[in-house]
């Protein structure tokens, strides 16, 4: 009997979709999520709110910034939770159903997004593709929706960091990590500044 390794080859294990890629998903997605807690974490407030895009003018500043790049990369966690993970340049008979790997993702996650209509997902877009004339401005997004996506923010959060944890002892005992690689025994994350 073959011995498995956590620092095999990704593509070795690749169909074991219940423990190997379900556990490098979920490390990637975390870590993307940790970048947009990063921006979370350093918004604008006032009086404990978040100051939501409606409140900035045409030239905004770091603020904004802010802002924009902590929703814009909130949305690239989102969609790899519920819509895809594979690359673009994946052919279409080589993808995997997200659902397969994470079929319990909680509604409150699923169901997002509280903005009508793609503006979750063209506001990620217009943040991160230039196109021909300004496109920020039509984003103004109110206190009401931003506080919507503060709450998907914390239970994506929580999600992803409970199913890391369930998922990294299943891959652990399966494919023979070291000790304290990114738990320690008492439960608590070895470096969790290598997330960023």
């Amino acid at each position: 009997m073959s011995k498995h390794y956590f620092s095999d080859n990704w593509g070795k294990h690749k169909e074991d979709l219940q423990v190997w890629r379900k556990f490098w998903a979920l490390w990637e997605l975390r870590r993307k999520w940790k970048w947009a807690d990063w921006f979370y974490i350093k918004l604008d407030r006032v009086n404990g709110n978040v100051v939501e895009s409606k409140a900035w003018t045409l030239f905004p500043g770091e603020g904004y910034m802010k802002l924009c790049l902590w929703i814009a990369l909130l949305r690239s966690v989102h969609e790899g939770i519920t819509e895809k993970l594979d690359p673009l340049d994946t052919p279409k008979d080589e993808r995997i159903a997200v659902k397969r790997v994470f079929p319990k993702v909680p509604k409150t996650i699923s169901k997002f997004p509280a903005i009508k209509g793609r503006r979750f997902r063209d506001f990620r877009n217009a943040i991160f593709h230039c196109q021909w004339a300004p496109t920020l401005a039509k984003f103004d997004l109110d206190e009401r929706t931003t506080r919507r996506i503060e709450k998907l923010h914390k239970d994506m959060g929580d999600w992803l960091n409970s199913e890391f944890r369930t998922s990294f002892k299943q891959f652990e005992k399966k494919y023979n990590s070291p000790l304290n690689w990114v738990f320690q025994s008492d439960g608590s994350e070895f470096m969790p500044e290598l997330f960023y």
